[in-house]
């Protein structure tokens, strides 16, 4: 083999090599559209109800619904690091953004309902016969602030939102489409908000997320 056809051979040896990483990346970033469901409401600490004799700053039992539903949007990026059998292991972080017109009022929409969070935890993929198929489990936990939906004022009557510690469990199935991208197909999550500070009292999450994933050549 020749001076050129060696430099050819390397130079296509590694254009090859280039156009594959992605078939073997090991971090990806998320987009995903996410619904959430909080529930537990009625039960809140946050609602002043009515003992007689009755006040005009509390509410009757059932001026409540006990949840609200939230729309809004999850990006999101993971690094996996270590194989182990057909279990590849994992770190992810998530920031998700969600809101509803109507909140928890039972007669009206209320001034809506919000739920933000930031979560960071670990992954597990797990591989299959049919490789493009790759289910996954994820266990998170960190910092959340939500209104839920129940419309309460501050002093200065701007909107309140609490400061939650959220815990969450996640089970999903992607699907490759391409070397670079996959599928979301669906996410599954339930957990909880709780409040901090005092306040001792739980709120469920349910959750359901379909989206992209993109896989980065590293």
């Amino acid at each position: 083999m020749n001076l050129r056809k060696a430099v050819l051979f390397l130079a296509a040896a590694a254009v090859a090599t280039l156009a594959q990483p992605a078939a073997h990346a090991q971090a990806a970033v998320y987009g995903t559209f996410t619904v959430n469901q909080l529930s537990n409401i009625k039960n809140s600490p946050d609602i002043t109800y009515c003992v007689p004799p009755a006040t005009t700053s509390c509410a009757s039992i059932g001026t409540y619904n006990n949840s609200v539903v939230t729309l809004g949007g999850t990006l999101g990026a993971y690094y996996d690091f270590l194989s182990l059998g057909p279990v590849k292991l994992g770190v992810d972080a998530r920031g998700m953004l969600s809101t509803a017109r109507r909140g928890a009022e039972a007669s009206s929409n209320g001034k809506g309902a919000r739920l933000y969070s930031g979560l960071g935890g670990v992954r597990a993929v797990f591989k299959t016969r049919w490789t493009p198929i790759r289910p996954y489990v994820e266990g998170s936990a960190g910092f959340a602030k939500s209104d839920y939906g129940i419309g309460n004022t501050d002093a200065a009557g701007h909107d309140k939102l609490y400061n939650n510690f959220q815990y969450m469990g996640y089970a999903g199935v992607d699907i490759k489409l391409l070397p670079v991208m996959d599928f979301r197909l669906v996410e599954f999550g339930y957990g909880g908000l709780n409040p901090l500070g005092t306040n001792g009292h739980n709120y469920p999450v349910k959750t359901v997320s379909t989206g992209l994933v993109f896989h980065l050549p590293f």
